[in-house]
């Protein structure tokens, strides 16, 4: 979640292998070279690595490669330890790779690998409102213990240095939100969900048989990340098993499907593992983060491999894959769909004049309106651009004298954690500058402590920022509230500010983008999973103090309500009257109206399969 939905086509750093400039120690095993590259400031610079036989990606030294990913004031260096032995450390704390063994241990990998990335340079708009001070543990830490020999993945050494396949060192420091590609003899190092510029569909070779080091470094790589780096969402009907067996595992014994689908993951056959991804990703549908195929789908369009499968579903309907690949993919896209349903009643605001109404060019869009004694904050996700928009509204709603500030958090997605900490930050009475989290890749009990810039003055000045607004604080949340969508509501209802609408909808783990090697990109929930201050994850919602929905006569969910602002005025103003009456801050005795109980993000994503 952490700026992971920016989907940024963002400057990307290009690595050109230049077999011929050799680097400056001795290559025995290995034709290291020197690779000439272009960084995120378009600033020439350097990186070494080489090509094995068998894998479909470099090999490249891993120390040079966290330091281009992570911020220059956490930089990353190498003590040989003897014996294959590498240690690599930060200011924060250190992971020990063994190339003999092929392993990797660390004591306190969150310390190590959560940090500050490298910000998206060139956008002078970019508001920078936190950084990351620490990573702290709540009990005594586990450490983490890697075999990669166990996914068929290798770790070499050359001239004392360490190297590992690309691919695996993008998807260990995921956290990072940096990821690879390798496309046409080049590395493309990518912001958060940004795609090179180059023909990595090529790769998906079809009707030539997949190459034998690609299948087994693939599967390897795919059961690698989701064995030790997957957050295992509760949503998701396979996730038990994969924590306690592994992936591997999992599709073997869970059912005859999953078999089908390690079978198809493993087939020569391109459309056959094109089958296989789509159909496990709708296997692992967790609400929204974990989606394997849906940019895939979106990218290999018009390629032979993709068009073979298109044709097979049209063509073929009684074809086995086919008809487990309908099964599997119209459920998941029938149980997105049911999410998005309040988007339907977005046409409620258009009777009422919003104070201001920001759309930007990727469609997220912030609204401020006010109705009686209430400013109300529409905002449709968590990024840079919703704390200047959510600051504006507060000084709006300060300079038109609003007693309440409701959050219109219905229609959100998520997106950036940091921001909806910011958020909460803003509207509690304690101080909220650490969020807390499980690390999946341990199940440490762990948190970030954050320094904001609350008045937005471009300076951190810790508690004496110039930030103070005193409102009557609700949130309102739906089905379709979800990742930090709902995060916020849930950490805001144990903070005492009461929920409106209907139960929020989980994805309480990061959305993280990842590369296969091919260079498809895909999501997953991955490294943190967000808890309660008193411990506990998220992933049950917030439970509306007041559930305003209602039942239509097909048994869909009635939103009028969420667009009923005078419903919602006097749902808070009467909250809050009755709240002060019983703290002896009013004379007076108010009760609520008992609103009745009629009724028990993500991607608006359609394939065009069957047109």
């Amino acid at each position: 979640m952490k700026k992971e939905l920016k989907r940024v086509v963002g400057i990307v750093l290009v690595l050109t292998l230049v077999i011929a400039s050799v680097i400056p120690f001795d290559a025995n095993a290995y034709n290291v070279a020197r690779i000439e590259t272009t960084d995120q400031d378009n600033n020439a610079t350097t990186l070494n690595g080489f090509k094995t036989d068998n894998v479909p990606v470099p090999y490249v030294d891993v120390v040079e490669y966290m330091n281009k990913v992570y911020a220059e004031n956490n930089q990353f260096s190498l003590e040989a330890q003897g014996n294959s032995v590498y240690k690599i450390s930060n200011a924060k704390g250190s992971m020990t790779l063994d190339a003999t063994n092929n392993t990797l241990h660390s004591d306190k990998i969150e310390q190590f690998l959560y940090n500050d990335q490298k910000q998206k340079p060139g956008n002078d708009l970019e508001y920078v409102y936190e950084h990351i001070v620490g990573t702290e543990y709540r009990a005594a830490p586990n450490a983490l213990d890697i075999n990669f020999g166990e996914y068929g993945i290798d770790i070499l050494e050359e001239g004392g240095r360490v190297f590992m396949p690309l691919t695996t060192i993008a998807d260990l420091t995921g956290v990072s939100y940096t990821n690879t590609v390798f496309c046409e003899d080049h590395i493309y190092l990518n912001y958060s969900s940004g795609k090179p510029g180059c023909n990595w569909q090529a790769n998906y070779k079809y009707p030539d048989a997949r190459d034998a080091g690609e299948k087994a470094y693939t599967y390897g790589e795919l059961c690698f990340v989701f064995d030790k780096i997957y957050g295992d969402p509760p949503h998701c009907i396979l996730a038990d098993s994969i924590k306690n067996n592994g992936l591997d595992a999992t599709l073997e014994s869970y059912s005859d499907e999953t078999r089908k689908v390690k079978e198809l993951l493993n087939s020569d056959n391109t459309v056959d593992f094109l089958f296989g991804i789509a159909i496990l990703s709708s296997m692992l549908y967790d609400g929204g983060h974990t989606d394997l195929f849906m940019d895939i789908s979106t990218d290999l369009e018009g390629t032979p491999a993709y068009d073979a499968l298109k044709n097979m579903v049209k063509e073929q309907p009684d074809n086995p894959t086919v008809v487990l690949f309908n099964k599997w993919f119209n459920g998941s896209q029938s149980k997105m769909g049911a999410k998005q349903k309040i988007k339907e009643y977005d046409r409620e605001f258009d009777k009422y004049q919003a104070i201001f109404d920001e759309q930007m060019e990727d469609g997220n869009r912030y609204r401020y309106y006010e109705y009686g004694d209430t400013g109300i904050f529409v905002y449709s996700n968590y990024d840079e651009n919703v704390v200047r928009y959510f600051k504006k509204a507060l000084d709006i709603a300060k300079e038109h004298g609003m007693k309440n500030f409701l959050f219109d958090d219905s229609d959100n997605g998520g997106g950036s954690t940091e921001s909806c900490m910011y958020m909460l930050n803003a509207i509690t009475k304690d101080k909220r500058d650490e969020f807390y989290y499980e690390g999946t890749m341990t199940g440490n009990q762990t948190y970030e402590k954050l320094d904001y810039d609350m008045d937005q003055d471009g300076v951190f000045e810790g508690d004496n920022e110039d930030f103070n607004y005193d409102f009557n604080y609700a949130v309102m949340c739906s089905q379709g509230s979800y990742s930090s969508g709902n995060i916020f509501p849930c950490l805001c209802q144990e903070a005492g500010i009461p929920i409106i609408g209907e139960q929020s909808a989980g994805g309480t783990c990061n959305l993280v983008f990842f590369k296969m090697d091919l260079g498809s990109q895909y999501s997953m929930s991955a490294f943190r999973t967000f808890n309660y201050m008193r411990g506990g994850d998220l992933e049950a919602g917030a439970t509306p103090d007041y559930d305003i929905t209602r039942k239509n006569d097909d048994g869909t969910t009635d939103y009028t309500n969420f667009r009923n602002f005078e419903l919602l005025n006097n749902i808070i103003n009467n909250h809050y009257a009755s709240k002060n009456a019983a703290s002896g801050q009013d004379g007076t005795s108010t009760k609520v109206p008992v609103v009745p109980k009629t009724g028990d993000r993500l991607i608006d994503f359609i394939l065009q399969l069957f047109v």
